[in-house]
């Protein structure tokens, strides 16, 4: 016995094949039987209804068929391959916004980057002065950052919201 999930213009439907004549879709049993005209074009007698089938395209796991002139585009895919693509789908990762805080009180001497530009972990941010000393605020990741908060020149207060990285 085969088990599919195949998608017919994005509607999906269970298939199970249990043998050369008959087939389960979505738990209705039903009868069937496939003569390969040429490589490209089949008869398909579905519960004693007959249908000219042709092949067209196929890319991946998704191909396009034409049933008595109408194009269809199905997706196939076994049992297992739908369970492992529901696994893969529950575990891509969302995006994860970082804020950096001012670490201290102090004045903005210098922004290094601005809205959309990239950075690496590690890499000089913002140079905060506080008690006469410059201090290099570094990313604590690797991203883009999403939003500046304040301006050079402004004065800030501890844990005062700095820029944000997504």
């Amino acid at each position: 016995m085969n088990e599919i999930i195949t998608y017919v213009n994005g509607n999906r439907k269970e298939v199970t094949i249990v043998d050369n004549s008959k087939i389960f879709i979505d738990g209705k049993e039903n009868t069937y039987e496939l003569i390969a005209l040429d490589s490209n074009s089949f008869l398909f007698n579905f519960n004693k209804k007959i249908y000219k089938i042709s092949s067209g395209s196929k890319i991946g796991s998704e191909f396009s068929i034409l049933v008595d002139g109408i194009s269809f585009t199905v997706t196939a895919n076994t049992l297992l391959e739908e369970k492992a693509n529901a696994i893969l789908a529950q575990h891509i990762v969302k995006k994860h916004t970082t804020d950096i805080k001012a670490p201290m009180p102090g004045m903005i001497l210098k922004i290094k980057k601005k809205p959309g530009d990239s950075i690496d972990h590690g890499e000089t941010l913002i140079i905060l002065e506080a008690m006469k000393m410059e201090n290099d605020l570094r990313s604590p990741s690797t991203g883009i950052i999403k939003e500046i908060f304040i301006n050079e020149g402004s004065k800030v207060e501890k844990g005062s919201l700095l820029l944000s990285i997504e």
